[in-house]
């Protein structure tokens, strides 16, 4: 599955680049069957101005499921994005829990019915 990462206000060095496929692509590999695509977007929130503040906004489009998106702010970059992909990798697995989880009502339902 392809990351997109982009950058603004942080230097979009190779090792930024792989560091954050690899964290991300641990953290969602598991579920690569319900992602449609992941963007992941690493900006630096006070810009010319100065200070340590680094955002990490991660936007996944998932198969038949509700969007995640999600916004982590640290003070240094690789920080936020482990954060960020600990934040992805709980997410998605709540959501696809409920999916896999029958509805108790329909269950109920089913064994209501003569066989």
């Amino acid at each position: 599955m392809r990351i997109d990462l982009h950058c603004e206000g942080v230097e979009a060095a190779p090792v930024l680049r792989d560091y954050v496929t690899r964290r991300m692509g641990f953290a969602i590999g598991r579920f690569r069957d319900h992602i449609q695509w992941a963007r992941v977007k690493v900006a630096d929130v006070n810009g010319p101005r100065g200070g340590q503040d680094k955002r990490c906004v991660v936007q996944l489009r998932l198969r038949n499921l509700p969007d995640v998106v999600f916004a982590i702010t640290q003070l240094d970059v690789r920080a936020a994005v482990d954060q960020a992909a600990e934040r992805v990798a709980r997410v998605l697995a709540q959501r696809v829990r409920r999916v896999q989880r029958p509805n108790r009502a329909r269950l109920a339902e089913m064994q209501a019915q003569p066989a």
